[in-house]
């Protein structure tokens, strides 16, 4: 009986620019470095085992979990369920195909083309062409020796689906894919540079309520919560919480105050309106207006006008918005 033929691979190459990918921004921001971890544990498994892709539903998807909280054990160990929202992460960001991990399926067109590339001297290699997501052409600028490329082009010739100008095709589709990504790019890097304006803005006057700096990796968080669509009302309601505490690290307590209305889905003025003990709903009348926030800060009467000001800033934002787009539409 022949042995075997291998499917993984014993290696696989670790791009330099691999932990630079703007993928991992997001999820690096949500959960630091377990982000980048979870990422290259997920790699060596699908490297490993079948060599460009994971299965990731039901029993499997319990196995991967556990074989990455096995990798992670130790001083520094941390939970299943975060385990698995750090990978839902990963794909929402694409860094692994969304579409396939819909499908129960982690990969990526980066893991099949080092997967394509390590076979090329292998004389058999078992591809699931359902779930291979490199072109023919794609395939030839890797190599035009590889096993893979001659299944690929015989499984077409021999199902009758091979159009005579493939090329042509594929041209035609990855334009029409490029098109839609660069118009998703330009939209997204708007709508983002947009949030991190804001976001210095807003920070400028967190920092005189509260009495401290903020730094970058605030302020980017600050934007984040932003393009989530956390209303600047909500922020200077935690700066106002903060400055009513006098915390000994004012811009710790303000983190995580967001932290906790991001958690809970606090996003907006209504929201905070819901979630409000009846004790914290106080007649402005009955308050000291002229009390200093904190030592040396702004009076309540300061900050409460502020804080109006903001409110009506960012109304007169949506408004402009929404007469833009309505001017679009003329």
């Amino acid at each position: 009986m022949g042995r075997q033929p291998k499917q993984g691979l014993d290696y696989f190459p670790f791009d330099v620019g691999l932990l630079s990918d703007p993928k991992l921004r997001r999820p690096r921001q949500k959960y630091g470095y377990l982000a980048q971890v979870i990422y290259i544990a997920l790699l060596c498994i699908l490297y490993r085992d079948k060599g460009y892709y994971i299965p990731y539903g039901g029993e499997q998807r319990e196995d991967v979990i556990w074989q990455v909280g096995d990798m992670l054990n130790g001083r520094y160990s941390t939970s299943s369920e975060t385990i698995a929202n750090v990978i839902d992460e990963l794909a929402a960001c694409e860094l692994f195909s969304g579409d396939l991990f819909r499908r129960n399926i982690i990969t990526s067109i980066r893991a099949q083309k080092a997967y394509y590339a390590a076979t090329v001297d292998r004389k058999y290699a078992d591809v699931n062409f359902d779930i291979w997501l490199l072109s023919e052409t794609e395939m030839k600028k890797l190599s035009s020796k590889s096993v893979i490329l001659q299944s690929f082009i015989s499984r077409s010739i021999n199902t009758g689906n091979r159009p005579i100008n493939e090329d042509d095709r594929t041209k035609s589709t990855q334009s029409r894919e490029q098109k839609s990504r660069e118009k998703q790019s330009t939209e997204k890097h708007s709508i983002a540079e947009n949030s991190r304006e804001r976001a210095e803005a807003l920070a400028a006057d967190l920092e005189r309520l509260i009495g401290t700096e903020i730094d970058d990796n605030f302020r980017l968080d600050i934007a984040r919560l932003i393009q989530a669509g956390m209303q600047e009302a909500v922020i200077m309601e935690a700066s106002r919480q903060t400055g009513n505490k006098h915390p000994r690290k004012p811009a710790a307590y303000l983190r995580t105050i967001l932290q906790g209305y991001e958690r809970d889905g606090v996003l907006t003025a209504a929201d905070l309106e819901a979630t409000a003990p009846k004790s914290d709903k106080v007649d402005p009348a009955e308050r000291n207006m002229n009390r200093p926030m904190y030592p040396g800060g702004p009076t309540v009467a300061e900050w409460e006008a502020r804080e109006a000001e903001l409110r009506r800033q960012a109304k007169a934002r949506r408004l402009g918005s929404s007469h833009t787009d309505r001017s679009g539409d003329i």
